[in-house]
């Protein structure tokens, strides 16, 4: 979800040094790996989105509704728990390049925006399917101008503009798109050309829109073979300037062409370094290295394929 770059991180395996270019622990790519599960720091609780700051911080959001901050090598820094958890947990993260954390705080219909060690700065959105409000908010992105977008579902499912001070602006994009319903929005990215990459998850496809909501591409279908997905939950626009899926139902990362020519895929369902459980998040960054949020596993791997 977003421009989240991937780090090197320390972990129990082994220490892997930024800015250099060591040696894979496995013959698929792992490069390194942190967490465990549990309600401590460094600990997760089904992690269930991911985010970097423009400080390398990463961020982690989990199902103990809890915010983690990490410093590039993987190491825990802070943690800070959302306002309110028994309704449900938050889905999505960004942070934008000012540094202030977005978390769609899904089932409480809102967007809190804080500061890199956890004050809240902003909230905005209240329950409803109005203009301003929010059903299930599932992500967030903010394009160059500070535009704020926001996923949603559950009778919504859409995607809305708000300005940079979080005033409503605009649906931009509801109901039927190339023929099919919206549903279940559940990941965005913005890519230097300010258009919008959406993962519409129920329809295992991928969207490419204007920030108007005009459709520019649209690829995609349920399935396990190239160019197939099965509920895809985040999505990434990389460096090479193709597209990065993260599949939850096929637990695997799959890569296309932005024409929707399939590439590539990496990853297999099993609890080994190198295969992944119902991974709900990924980020690419620019160094080709792949941070993924893989979650029933409660941990982070992070990859080079």
């Amino acid at each position: 979800m977003s421009v989240r770059y991937a780090v090197l991180c320390v972990t129990p395996l082994a220490f892997v040094t930024a800015g250099c270019d060591p040696p894979a622990l496995t013959p698929t790519g792992v490069r390194a790996v942190f967490g465990t599960q549990g309600l401590g720091p460094g600990a997760f609780v089904y992690p269930r989105a991911i985010a970097v700051g423009p400080d390398r911080g990463i961020y982690v959001v989990d199902k103990s509704a809890r915010v983690q901050r990490f410093s590039p090598e993987g190491e825990f820094e802070t943690l800070w728990n959302m306002p309110q958890r028994k309704a449900g947990k938050p889905v999505g993260i960004w942070v934008g390049p000012d540094g202030r954390v977005y978390v769609a705080d899904t089932h409480y219909s809102r967007v809190i925006v804080y500061d890199r060690d956890g004050r809240e700065l902003a909230r905005f959105g209240q329950p409803g399917t109005g203009d301003g409000e929010f059903m299930l908010p599932t992500d967030v992105v903010v394009d160059a101008d500070g535009f704020i977008y926001v996923s949603e579902y559950n009778g919504n499912d859409r995607i809305t503009r708000w300005s940079p001070d979080y005033k409503f602006v605009s649906v931009v994009v509801a109901g039927k798109v190339a023929g099919q319903a919206l549903a279940r929005p559940a990941a965005m990215d913005i890519d230097a050309e300010q258009t919008l990459w959406v993962v519409d998850a129920c329809n295992h496809r991928i969207l490419r829109l204007d920030c108007s909501g005009r459709l520019l591409a649209c690829f995609g279908e349920m399935g396990e073979g190239a160019g197939q997905m099965r509920y895809p939950y985040d999505i990434s626009v990389t460096p090479q300037g193709t597209i990065m899926v993260c599949e939850y139902g096929n637990s695997r990362l799959q890569w296309f062409a932005m024409d929707g020519t399939p590439l590539g895929t990496w990853g297999s369902r099993g609890r080994k370094l190198g295969q992944l459980w119902a991974p709900w998040g990924a980020a690419v960054g620019s160094d080709g290295n792949i941070c993924i949020v893989d979650s029933l596993n409660s941990r982070i791997q992070i990859v080079r394929p």
